[in-house]
């Protein structure tokens, strides 16, 4: 493949906030009249080539440049990957810690505190209506409000609205000068390890229940939803791949919203001509990874209930990385003006913020959803996207233990940010936290595809909406454990959702054969 073309493909791989992201990067490296006119990936490729900051011989910029953004996928289009990209970093970087820190800090900001940051600063109204918070950071540098040597104004900023990602500024001014990338990179796109701003999960309260144990007494090897054993490969295979913890997101999950924040918030319009689409990518057969047997399981229970919803389901099997994108293209193109909503539900191995293809090839999460935006989408715009993964996102395991009622998670995990682009009316349904392994019976199919099943016909009934139920999934998946009490599993949902979703009730019981009633 020669040069250019290389570069068009890594364009085709990037969504309208990728492009803002690296044009924000770049200010320091093109001038920024030049930057203006950027509308597309090639076209900033194009200003870079100019410039002889990129070219056949030498592109490890645009390698840092999708490092820090966290496309560590198109990364193996330029023939490297997050491991090489790290190791090269001491020596070769280009894009400067104050360029990254506020990038870091436009990246965590979650959509409630930017608008009291928005509120807060000395700008003028036409500089704060309508921007994205790295327009509001350029303007600040247009007014000299900050510069590399003086971040003050942000620190009192985020003192008052978020004092968490504070430490992200504080570890920055630190360095100073004499700030040098350690060997790991210098600053990872949301979490490095020295700007770690420690956002801590609220705590969980929950009770180990060993019932319906029984049936999971074959196979438990069979369970861990992975391409690879739990360690050894599968953990260097970890290192390779994007980190959903490190992805664009508007919200951190178990935030102050709840489904029931408001008992008058406004519901989604679901009175369409139709229910709309539901796409179901259930990969079981890969070229080198294990076999995921009971997937079928999943997927006819999924396409028994979302048919039973209303959806039109499609059903795809065993898809490559490629086939996979011309899939969600072929549906992105679809004309949803008369439909309610759009589903799309991924049965496949994975690790850290990605999809695996059944070429043993990864898609980022954030890829996925990015077919989807309202700028990508027209007629889906104001409307639920919604999109449940059940995949590993790494090689942990969550050791199951007896805990008392009020046991709580231990300090040292995360509260993660995941990747829901930042336009509304998204929801992600994540089999599990990112860095652990999602379960799966070869029998009865995966905890999480069949909770979340099982949840939807017993709840939409009742008039539940969607957060409700996921939230019973939540209980569900936490409460389950193998027969030998040694694995766990946390789900994780995530949303931009500005309403509430609620399926109208069927006119028919739900009826299947694949929906397991004691499913695991």
């Amino acid at each position: 493949m020669d040069f250019n073309s290389m570069l068009l493909r890594i364009d085709d791989g990037l969504g309208r906030e990728d492009i803002e992201a690296l044009k924000f990067l770049c200010r320091d490296v093109l001038r920024k009249n030049k930057l203006l006119s950027v509308q597309s990936g090639h076209e900033l490729f194009q200003q870079l080539m100019t410039e002889d900051l990129i070219n056949e011989d030498n592109y490890f910029l645009l390698g840092e440049l999708l490092y820090i953004i966290n496309h560590h996928s198109l990364l193996h289009d330029l023939g490297t990957n997050k491991v090489e990209v790290q190791k090269a970093l001491p020596h070769h970087w280009k894009i400067s810690p104050y360029r990254q820190m506020l990038y870091e800090l436009s990246e965590n900001v979650t959509g409630e505190d930017e608008k009291r940051i928005l509120f807060i600063l000395p700008l003028h109204k036409k500089h704060k209506e309508n921007k994205t918070f790295l327009d509001v950071l350029c303007q600040l540098e247009k007014e000299n409000a900050i510069t590399e040597d003086n971040v003050k104004l942000l620190e009192e900023v985020f003192r008052k609205v978020s004092p968490d990602l504070l430490k992200i500024i504080e570890k920055y001014k630190e360095r100073g000068d004499k700030l040098h990338r350690p060997e790991i990179g210098l600053m990872q796109p949301s979490a490095p390890p020295d700007y770690e701003h420690e956002l801590i999960n609220p705590h969980l309260s929950i009770q180990v229940s060993s019932k319906d144990n029984e049936s999971w007494d074959e196979g438990i090897e069979s369970l861990i939803e992975h391409n690879g054993t739990i360690l050894g490969e599968a953990e260097k295979e970890d290192d390779e791949s994007g980190n959903i913890d490190h992805q664009l997101s508007d919200l951190r999950l178990n935030s102050e919203v709840t489904p029931q924040a408001s008992l008058q918030m406004e519901l989604y319009h679901m009175n369409h001509k139709h229910r709309g689409y539901c796409l179901i990518i259930d990969n079981s057969i890969f070229m080198k990874g294990k076999r995921r047997e009971g997937s079928d399981k999943d997927a006819g229970a999924l396409s028994d209930v979302f048919s039973w919803l209303g959806l039109e389901v499609e059903i795809v099997k065993n898809l490559g990385t490629e086939q996979i994108r011309g899939c969600l293209k072929r549906f992105k193109s679809k004309d949803h003006s008369e439909r309610d909503c759009f589903v799309c539900c991924i049965l496949t191995h994975g690790e850290s913020g990605t999809v695996m293809g059944s070429d043993d090839k990864e898609v980022s999460i954030r890829e996925v959803m990015s077919y989807f935006t309202a700028t990508s989408c027209i007629s889906l715009t104001l409307k639920p996207k919604l999109f449940f993964i059940q995949a590993c996102q790494g090689i942990y395991t969550h050791p199951s233990s007896k805990v008392e009622p009020d046991a709580s998670v231990p300090v040292e995990h995360k509260k993660y940010i995941v990747n829901v682009p930042k336009e509304a009316d998204f929801l992600l349904g994540m089999s599990t936290v990112d860095g652990y392994a999602a379960y799966r019976h070869k029998k009865y199919g995966s905890w999480y595809i069949q909770a979340l099943c099982k949840n939807l016909v017993e709840m939409v009934p009742r008039g539940e909406d969607i957060l409700s139920i996921l939230t019973k999934v939540n209980k569900d998946v936490s409460l389950k454990e193998d027969s030998e009490q040694k694995l766990k599993q946390m789900p994780q949902p995530a949303y931009t959702l500005l309403k509430k979703l609620i399926f109208p009730v069927p006119d028919v019981p739900f009826r299947s054969t694949t929906c397991q009633e004691n499913s695991p």
